[in-house]
Parts: C-alpha cells; sequence; structure tokens
C-alpha cells in the first residue's frame, strides 16, 4: 500500500501535540518547548500546511510544511513514528510530499539526531527530479545543518 499525506485539521490539535512530544524530546532535547502549544501554533498560522503521513487509515507520521514568499517552502518538521522507522516509508513519505510541492525548498537538520542527518543526506542525494541540492548553515541552535534544493514537477524530469 502506497502512503498518503492529509491535512492535519484544528480538531486534530491533541493528537498532533501527543506526536510531537516524542519528536521533540528527539530533535531537541534541549528546549523548552511545550507541545501542545506548538500543535496550536502550527495548526492556527495561515502559512504553515501539517500533513498527516498515513499507511492505509493508520497515521504513521506526519509533515509540516512553512510557506514563505516567492513559492519558497520550508520542511520545518518531519517524523515518521518510531514503531514505522526502517520500512522505506519516510523516503516514500519524503518523495510523495516534494513532489506534491515543486519549487525551492529549505530545511534544517537536528543536531540531536544523527539518523535524521543521516536519512537526510541519503534521501535527498537519492531523490529523482532534485537540483541544486546545497548545505548550509543552521537556522537554530538545536540544529546542525540546513539544506537547500529544488524539486522538479512530474512534468519537469
Amino acid at each position: 500500500m502506497s502512503l498518503t499525506l492529509s491535512l492535519i485539521l484544528p480538531r486534530e490539535q491533541a493528537l498532533l501535540a501527543a506526536a510531537l512530544a516524542p519528536y521533540l524530546a528527539e530533535v531537541a532535547p534541549r528546549a523548552s518547548i511545550d507541545p501542545a502549544r506548538r500543535a496550536g501554533q502550527m495548526l492556527n498560522r495561515k502559512d504553515v500546511t501539517a500533513f498527516w503521513i498515513r499507511n492505509g487509515t493508520q497515521r504513521i507520521g506526519f509533515a509540516i510544511v512553512l510557506n514563505l514568499p516567492d513559492d519558497r517552502r520550508e520542511l520545518s518538521e518531519f517524523c515518521i513514528l518510531p514503531q514505522h522507522r526502517r520500512r522505506g516509508w519516510g523516503q516514500e513519505a519524503a518523495r510523495t510530499l516534494l513532489r506534491e510541492f515543486p519549487g525551492r525548498w529549505r530545511m534544517g537538520l537536528s543536531a540531536s539526531s544523527a539518523d535524521a542527518v543521516a536519512f537526510w543526506g541519503t534521501c535527498l542525494s537519492a531523490m529523482p527530479g532534485i537540483r541544486d541540492l546545497r548545505q548550509g548553515a543552521p537556522f537554530t541552535e538545536h540544529q546542525i545543518k540546513s539544506y537547500s534544493f529544488e524539486i522538479a514537477g512530474a512534468h519537469d524530469d
């Protein structure tokens, strides 16, 4: 079964907060971020699009996209829940998300998650349609580096 993305609705704030709590402990363990407050912020900003990553009807992760000016995007948060990792779903979810929104992207990588750094290095270097992949400085003190790139649309390959 292939993965799908579905919008996270404001009424699902408690579900997102429950998924954010272990994610934030993993990627920013020294940060004082309240998962419930963060979920509320994400779901009520007009420049943010939040998605569940689903395998059938099961929520296996989430992705938070910040919509920047000039049709650019930042992958603000991306998580495959721990019990669903190491099955190839993260790469499939990343491909699905990025191909859905072609154009310029950027993302920061957590200094606390060596797994995330390894995942994104492999995932982005192998992704079809990716152009101008560059490493850069981190955006926050909780990050080790960033990536910027352009992803081609399905008709651009």
